[in-house]
Formats: C-alpha cells, structure tokens, sequence
C-alpha cells in the first residue's frame, strides 16, 4: 500500500467514528429531551418549569415543572399513576395528594419521580419533579 491511500484511508476511519460519535451523542440528547417532557400532563398549560443539570460527581438530570389543566382529578390522577407506576398515593393533605417512586435500572441509573396533584377552584394543579442519575462505581 502507498502512504497516500493509507492515509486516506486512516482519515475515512476517523472521520466514520467521529460521524458515530456525533450520532451517539445526537440520540442521547434526543432520548433525554424525550424523557425529560414524556411527564407533561397532555393539554395542560405549563406554569413553571427548571431544568438542572448535574456533572459532578454523578451526572444528573432533574426537571422541576408545574401546570394547570382543567381535565377530572381521577383522569389526571390514573395518568400519573398507571403510566408511571406511581401506584396509589403516598400522601394526602386537604385537596392535595402525592405520588413518588424510586426507580433503579441496570444499577447505575437512578430515576426519581415525585407528583403532587391538588385540586383548586381554577382547576388541577399539578407539580412534578424527576430526576435520572447515573451512579458509577466507585
């Protein structure tokens, strides 16, 4: 082989896995901005939200959100809780009641969710937090 396709061909490998790389990276970031809005009650009007994002010493990702719908209290109840395997709620106080879980996957993801829905004379209020941390070992 001459040095000229050798080279060409040592900058077709870099530039394929750097083209691999820019994919990996693009579908991360579209799978988490998937994950971070999949817990935006349908239809429901956003009051407040915050994203925070985490790199030291375990990278997080955390959403703090509110919204205001108009939809039942059990429709929007059942949705948090069978779509989100919330389960039945964990507190209640007045017209306010909270859902929460802990999940872990594979170890080393850990996922948080946390929603309080209270029923006001405007309409549901409700108020999510999740957070997914990747754990290394250490």
């Amino acid at each position: 082989m001459r040095s000229g396709s050798s080279e060409r061909l040592l900058w077709a490998a870099l530039g394929g896995a750097v083209l691999v790389g820019l994919m990996a990276a693009l579908s991360l970031g579209y799978w988490l901005l998937r994950y971070q809005n999949a817990a935006d009650y349908p239809g429901a009007q956003m009051m407040a939200g915050a994203n925070i994002y985490n790199v030291w010493p375990n990278p997080t990702v955390r959403r703090d959100s509110s919204y205001l719908t108009s939809a039942p209290f059990p429709d929007v109840y059942n949705w948090y809780s069978v779509g989100f395997h919330l389960g039945p709620e964990m507190f209640a106080e007045s017209n306010c009641i909270q859902m929460a879980r802990d999940f872990t996957d594979f170890r080393i993801v850990e996922r948080h969710m946390s929603v309080m829905l209270c029923d006001t004379p405007k309409g549901r209020m409700v108020f999510v937090m999740r957070s997914l941390t990747l754990r290394l070992p250490s």
